[in-house]
This record gives structure tokens, sequence and C-alpha cells, in this order.
């Protein structure tokens, strides 16, 4: 069965709408209440949602056009596959383009309920079962666009709202979201027709489960990032890492006994760096305080089975390597056992985020509200460079700062950054 869509009224003075956007393509599947395409009306943009479930078979009125309310604008079918003759036939027959329209009231707007032709009352299959079934006078409906829906029934009975004994209407694809959010329908409020829920009810739920406690951190870790881009102007330096005396570093160092994580080399290089630049080692916090700090503390992002956590390793300065990677280690371990502390999520100027495992070369990163910086951390890769007038191979890491310009600026941010770089070039060996 095929279903025109036509241009509706959607002010008592619409005459004609340009359409601006189809959301949905020739072939894609809709689903009753899905936004179908944007409509540029005599009053405002505004969008319109899909009468039926189906398929769209025909798109007669490409994005930019314009056409006259109650133009036949696209064709919906229950079928994949129609005949092209049989489109031909439904066009002939429906794209009632010389249809008057009446300048209805606000409430009753639009809309035709019959061509001109044969006076017959034009309504969907659904519609016409619900109203039989209930004993609905279609004659006393104003619909919403040429063709009276479900929601229109709304009009005139309370009735439609009970039409199913209080059973759950819900599309398809509005389940499958529901399922993978998990989220209860039971508590949503369908806007579509018959009360029926639909893809944005679902994505407009903010309402979360109080058993979750990954919820609750995504909750948290939302309202972060949303204050730290809000109110925190960052700017970003990026920097390459020729990681080849690093890696000695390590090897020579793990055949002595002692295995050193590159994120507690990374401390270190960073702890050495605020003590090259003590200015840069700030804080800015919103009241308009200004602080410079005397401990070097430093987070790291961990993943935990709850979500991302930013622990602080506190007094760097006062650490060895051997420590500070001991330190860190048990930072981590605690972190990941939900054993942390609030003072152990607090303090910090900086904090490393390192996605190297996950193959990202590069990456910007937001600042943790109360910290100056964060600094993004690739993966180690090999590439060519010229060393000396020589190409040669070497291993390289990414990084990138991101910056508080209300603590620091690009010059004094830029030599913290080259410091950092330097440190972990130059490593000794021989340590």
């Amino acid at each position: 069965m095929l279903f025109e869509v036509n241009l509706p009224s959607l002010s008592p003075t619409m005459e004609e709408g340009k359409i601006v956007k189809w959301l949905k393509k020739e072939k894609d599947t809709i689903l009753s209440g899905e936004v179908l395409f944007e409509v540029e009306t005599d009053k405002a943009t505004m969008e319109y949602e899909s009468p039926e479930d189906g398929y769209i078979v025909k798109i007669l009125t490409p994005e930019g056009t314009i056409a006259k309310v109650n133009d036949l604008v696209a064709i919906i079918s229950d079928s994949q596959k129609v005949e092209e003759s049989e489109l031909n036939k439904f066009i002939s027959e429906n794209n009632h383009n010389s249809v008057e329209v009446k300048n209805l009231s606000e409430i009753e707007r639009n809309e035709v309920i019959s061509d001109n032709s044969s006076k017959k009352i034009l309504i969907t299959p659904l519609a016409k079962k619900i109203s039989k079934l209930k004993g609905i006078n279609i004659e006393k409906i104003t619909p919403s666009s040429r063709r009276i829906h479900l929601s229109d029934l709304n009009q005139i009975t309370n009735e439609v709202n009970n039409l199913a004994d209080n059973r759950l209407f819900i599309t398809p694809f509005a389940k499958v979201l529901a399922k993978e959010r998990s989220i209860n329908i039971n508590e949503i409020q369908g806007t579509g027709p018959l009360n029926r829920i639909i893809e944005k009810d679902i994505l407009n739920n903010t309402t979360v489960s109080d058993n979750s406690k990954v919820n609750k951190l995504r909750q948290a870790i939302a309202k972060a990032t949303i204050h730290s881009k809000q109110n925190i102007p960052h700017f970003y330096l990026n920097s390459k890492v020729n990681m080849n005396n690093l890696l000695k570093f390590r090897k020579s160092q793990k055949q002595k006994g002692n295995k050193y994580s590159f994120n507690a080399i990374l401390m270190q290089s960073i702890a050495l760096a605020f003590d090259q630049f003590s200015d840069a080692n700030c804080t800015y916090k919103d009241n308009g305080d200004f602080f410079i700090n005397k401990d070097i503390n430093i987070g790291i992002a961990v993943d935990t089975n709850t979500g991302l956590k930013m622990p602080v390793l506190k007094n760097i300065n006062s650490k060895d390597l051997s420590k500070l990677n001991n330190g860190l280690n048990d930072l981590i371990n605690i972190t990941r056992e939900n054993k942390i502390s609030p003072s152990d999520l607090s303090g910090g100027v900086i904090s490393i985020s390192n996605l190297g495992a996950y193959n990202i070369r590069s990456f910007d990163a937001i600042i943790l509200p109360g910290q100056t910086y964060i600094l993004a951390v690739g993966q180690i890769f090999e590439d060519v460079y010229v060393n000396k007038g020589k190409i040669e191979i070497a291993s390289f890491v990414n990084l990138t700062l991101s910056c508080d310009h209300r603590a620091v600026d690009g010059v004094l941010a830029s030599q913290f950054l080259s410091s950092i770089v330097s440190n972990l070039e130059k490593i000794n060996n021989d340590k």
C-alpha cells in the first residue's frame, strides 16, 4: 500500500514552504513519528514527522524547492519494492496541487480533509480502523495534514489514550535505543501518534537508574566537561618526542630488575619541567584567585569498571623514579579497586591522558576543572626523520598539551612543554 506525504499547513497564514533538508533518502526505512524533513515556513523552520511506518519510495520535492501546502512531496510504501507504473498512477491520482487551503484558526490549523472531486474523506488505514472500533465520527475531525492520522483522533476523544487497554506503544527503533541505554520505557511519556514512544523520546530522556554507578559517574563527567569547555579558554600545543633513548633506558632498567612504566617516566619529566619553569606550576580558580604552587601534583586518567577517574599523585618533587613508579602503581590499583579517597582525586595542576594502548596517535583532551593542563599522549610509532643530513628511522610519540589561557600564556606553556620533551629525549641511560 502507498501513503502520500503532503506539505502540511504549519501556521494559519502558510500557503507554501521550502523543503530545507530531507532527514531520510529514497529506499530508507521510516517510522511513524521520526522526523522526515525540515520545512521553512512564513514563521520559522520546522520539523515534519512521518505519518506512517514504511519505506520512502519516492521524494518528489528536492531540498531547496518551494512547494505549496498540500502538494505531494513524497510517497511512503509498506513494501520496499514498488512498480514504476504503480508509482506514476498514485502520483497522478494524489498530487492535488490546486487544492485551496482554508485560513483556519491555530487550533484547527489546515487542513483540507477531502479532495475537490469526490469529497471523500482521506484517512490512514490504522486511523480508520481505530475510528470504527471506537465509533469516532471522522467528519468532525480537522486533520493535521491532508489525511486523518491517529494523532488527529485526540482532538475529539480522550478514549484514544486508552485504545489498547493501556498497552505500551513504542516504535521498533525506539525500543532498541531504550535497551542500549538501559532506559525503563514504562517511565517515558510518548509524543508520537497514539502516545507512541518514538526515537526523540528516548534521546531526550534524562532519567538515570539509581542502581547504575556507571550512569552516575557519566553524569559527573558530563557536568565537569561542560563546565570546562564553557568556562576554561583552552589552547593547544603539539610536539613530537623521539623515543629511542627512552626505550633503550627502559630496556636496560628492565634487565636490572627495574620495570618503569612510561607514565611514571613521563610524570618525572613533567616534575623536572616544573622545577625549571616554576611559574608554570600555577592554577587559576573560577573566583579569580591565582596561585603558584610549591608542590608538584600530577593526575593520571585511569579507566575503571565504573568509568574514567583522575587520581592525583602528590608531592612528586620529593620522589625519585623508583618511588614515583611504585606510588603510581599503588594509586592506579586502589583506583581500580574503588578504594580511592576524595582527597586523592583533587589538588592536581596537570593530568596525563594516555590513549597509546588504543592505537590513537594524537588527540586533544579536555582540562579537568581546577587544573591548568592536561597532557594527551598517543601511541609509540616508527617514522623517518633527518638526522644531520641523513635519513633515519626512530620511534616517536605525539604529545598535545591543553592549557588554561587564564593561568598561563603561550610562551610559558611552550617552554614548559619543550622542557618535558627534552627531559624525555635526554633521559640518562646510565641511571
